[in-house]
């Protein structure tokens, strides 16, 4: 019995199950392709990010830029990022870490504003 079927030639169209509701097409994925759903998961989190980033106090922001070398910018090192402001390594540890607590405070207010989730 599946000696013919498996002989036959398939479209991605067609049928696989004995109730009509599955094709072929969407039992073959290409684990190297991205979903759909997750290209618009990750757009949306970057956007959120982007957001919550400006409502930061400039010198914040900066910090978190370089040293995590985002939106275009090289990772520094803290020493690094305290020559361009003027500040000692150990006072530019502690804008980062107030600048990573108001950031992870604003982007918990902003998680209901995500359209689409992967969970």
């Amino acid at each position: 019995m599946w000696i013919p079927w498996l002989m036959k030639e398939k479209s991605l169209d067609d049928f696989v199950d004995h109730e009509g509701e599955t094709r072929l097409s969407q039992l073959m994925e290409d684990p190297g392709t991205a979903r759909p759903e997750e290209d618009v998961y990750k757009k949306e989190l970057i956007q959120l990010t982007r957001q919550a980033l400006e409502e930061l106090p400039e010198r914040e922001r900066l910090i978190l830029l370089k040293r995590f070398g985002v939106m275009g910018n090289d990772e520094m090192t803290l020493e690094e990022i305290g020559k361009i402001l003027g500040l000692s390594r150990e006072r530019v540890r502690q804008l980062e870490k107030e600048a990573k607590m108001k950031l992870r405070e604003r982007l918990g207010s902003l998680r209901s504003q995500l359209q689409f989730s992967l969970t």
